[in-house]
């Protein structure tokens, strides 16, 4: 697949560049996930591949998964997609930046945390609303408490509050924060130092890192992924949230 509708991929070089592009908000839908597992799939084992970057156009990241998707009817071709992405991101040898302005939420938010750096812009948010319809973020349960700590996971994931990156930074989820249009200048000078550097340096400074602290992590992010599905979808409850959110209206939780 090389003429994507919902991404922008380029390659140059020892960099790549990835870019979605489903405005307004850049919703994922079943089209756009397979757009980006395909094109991460080509660069995921590439070992002169020294940094990706990963951004949103209109003024957004990513808004996360259209709530269509998660329907009884869908959820099953979804998530298994949406795993692979994640599969795939962490199979990238080089550095991987998100550059997030406007909104991060829900999937987006997921993909966000899970990139090697974070830069975002002052007035950025992020937001995991997922459990305000009776859901909860299966790949958030797995990472973010290793970024952030269990406890303000916790926080972010069951409040559903909307996070200023102000907030992320302070918590050391976004590593650089830039003031508005400074964005796309300091994601391209961070790429560039990156890409001047050894690959075989890049590469496995990252690996050593990762196979102390993240190994664990894809475990986790699997049995998330289980529990979402087995457990919580069984449920009653997160089938009247999604119909309730895509119909506009309070849900009548039944507790079980």
């Amino acid at each position: 697949m090389s003429d994507y509708r919902f991404i922008k991929f380029s390659r140059k070089q020892n960099r790549a560049d990835l870019i979605f592009n489903r405005s307004p908000r850049n919703l994922l839908n079943h089209e756009m996930l397979e757009e980006i597992v395909d094109a991460l799939g080509q660069t995921r084992e590439d070992e002169s591949l020294k940094v990706l970057t990963i951004r949103g156009a209109s003024g957004s990241f990513c808004g996360g998964l259209e709530l269509q998707e998660r329907t009884s009817e869908r959820v099953g071709l979804i998530m298994p997609l949406f795993t692979r992405m994640f599969d795939y991101l962490n199979e990238i040898r080089g550095l991987t930046i998100a550059a997030v302005e406007g909104e991060a939420s829900d999937g987006g938010f997921d993909i966000a945390a899970f990139c090697d750096i974070l830069i975002a812009t002052e007035s950025s948010t992020f937001c995991h609303p997922e459990v305000s319809f009776g859901h909860y973020p299966p790949i958030a349960t797995a990472i973010l408490p290793r970024l952030v700590g269990r406890n303000r996971a916790l926080d972010w994931i069951i409040s559903g509050d909307r996070i200023s990156s102000r907030e992320a930074h302070r918590a050391g989820l976004v590593n650089r924060l830039v003031r508005e249009g400074e964005l796309i200048e300091e994601m391209e000078r961070y790429a560039d130092k990156i890409a001047s550097y050894s690959a075989p340096a890049v590469i496995w400074a990252k690996r050593a890192i990762d196979r102390s602290l993240y190994t664990p992590a894809m475990e986790a992010m699997r049995t998330s992924e289980s529990t979402y599905m087995i457990d919580l979808l069984n449920n009653i409850d997160p089938h009247e949230g999604l119909k309730a959110a895509i119909e506009g209206r309070l849900p009548k939780w039944r507790d079980k």
